[in-house]
């Protein structure tokens, strides 16, 4: 889940951006910054992965050795490791938006800040860290036609690696200076081209704030905010050779709108997602897309003390054949407007809560906020949440399938 990182291009939230409320892309919730930890442990955890080698492996936004983010390993007993702390300025990157396992065994990710260009705080990187700790940043953003403020990273079968950038391509009176944001693909060398510009209006979408996936087809689906026929969001295809094709264009009201997480690609072929806002009750929904393009919502969020609301996590396919996310709202009643869910719903839609988070001690009634949610080799379900956590600056969070929770780690202790 991405706040517009914390109003990153600020100086450019003109046109189409106005509608972002100053960038905040959470629409219905507050969630103030993490409180400053002590230099060392990051603060802010916005991904997860498992590693090749079985431990947990993430980035926070915050934190680290110079307050710009880290990426951190957690073994699945719970002890915590920085591999790196990021630098910003001209030569590193800065606020880390998502992680990778590439087949050569090293990490890859993306950054909305650091590097140059117009963007404030830098238009963001691309880098590869090797499993001791080693940086490279094989990418630095200009903000032009090439993108700025990266979303994150997938690495295609062909070995290369593909994401989408919020900003930068093409500008116009809808999108403003900033620009539409791209697709674009990177080599392992690091050289970068734009596969994709999109041009907003009734016929495209704009401003992508989530990653592409790759489905089976060898295709590239993903997501806008903005854009298509009722500028509520679109869903979309870009082939290799990037060729665009809106696939769906999000109605608002009952259809949903603002879609802001990846698609996932089920085992039946059809892609889900969710989007939060829109919907019977206006707490967003759960949506299931054909190849072709016909779109189907699952389920529609209640929000209240027993269902969550405004989902803020991509979807994941359990080893079940279900369908698992989050919510930022909604249940427990703790929080301002409820603390949030994890949920679990069949490909049929019938939804249904696996567990409450609840406020901590660290955070008083500010939400936790999860942001990443992965299904580990042995079949529980592990959360990053944004907040909470003994010291509120973040927690990584074990689930097993019967909805028995253990926090495995709090972000904001004093780790070198």
């Amino acid at each position: 889940m991405k706040r517009y990182r914390s109003c990153l291009t600020a100086s450019v939230c003109l046109g189409l951006l106005t509608a972002l409320s100053a960038c905040d892309d959470d629409h219905g919730g507050y969630y103030p910054p993490p409180p400053v930890v002590p230099t060392g442990d990051g603060a802010g955890p916005d991904a997860l992965i498992q590693g090749q080698d079985g431990n947990f492996y993430g980035t926070t936004v915050s934190g680290g050795l110079n307050g710009l983010g880290t990426v951190f390993k957690i073994t699945p007993t719970g002890t915590e490791s920085l591999v790196y702390s990021f630098a910003g300025g001209a030569a590193n990157g800065a606020t880390p938006q998502g992680l990778v396992q590439g087949s050569d065994g090293n990490f890859y990710g993306a950054t909305s800040q650091g590097g140059s260009g117009p963007c404030q705080g830098g238009c963001g990187a691309v880098f590869k860290l090797t499993p001791t700790g080693v940086q490279t940043g094989l990418y630095f953003f200009s903000g032009g036609s090439d993108g700025g403020v990266a979303n994150g990273l997938v690495q295609g079968s062909d070995g290369n690696f593909y994401g989408t950038t919020a900003y930068g391509g093409v500008t116009n009176s809808q999108c403003g200076p900033g620009g539409c944001g791209v697709v674009f693909k990177l080599t392992p060398v690091g050289i970068e081209s734009a596969l994709y510009s999109f041009v907003a209006g009734s016929a495209d979408g704009a401003l992508p704030n989530a990653s592409v996936m790759q489905g089976t087809d060898g295709n590239f689906y993903g997501t806008t905010i903005y854009g298509g026929a009722s500028n509520d969001g679109t869903a979309f295809k870009v082939t290799p050779a990037g060729v665009e094709t809106v696939l769906h264009s999000f109605a608002g009201g009952t259809d949903g709108a603002l879609p802001q997480t990846p698609l996932t690609e089920g085992s039946d072929g059809n892609f889900y997602g969710t989007t939060p806002n829109g919907g019977v009750n206006g707490f967003g929904t759960v949506f299931k897309l054909t190849p072709a393009g016909a779109e189907t919502v699952l389920y529609s969020f209640a929000g209240g003390t027993g269902d969550g609301a405004i989902p803020g996590t991509g979807l994941i396919q359990g080893s079940d054949g279900n369908f698992y996310g989050t919510t930022n709202s909604g249940g427990n009643s703790g929080c301002f407007n409820g603390c949030g869910v994890l949920f679990k719903i069949t490909p049929a839609g019938a939804e249904s809560v696996l567990y409450l988070f609840t406020a901590s001690t660290g955070s008083g009634a500010q939400a936790p906020a999860p942001s990443s949610l992965i299904q580990g080799s042995d079949g529980n379900f592990y959360v990053a949440t944004f907040n909470g956590g003994q010291f509120g600056a973040g927690a990584l969070y074990k689930i097993t399938p019967s909805g028995a929770a253990t926090v495995l780690y709090s972000f904001g202790t004093n780790n070198p």
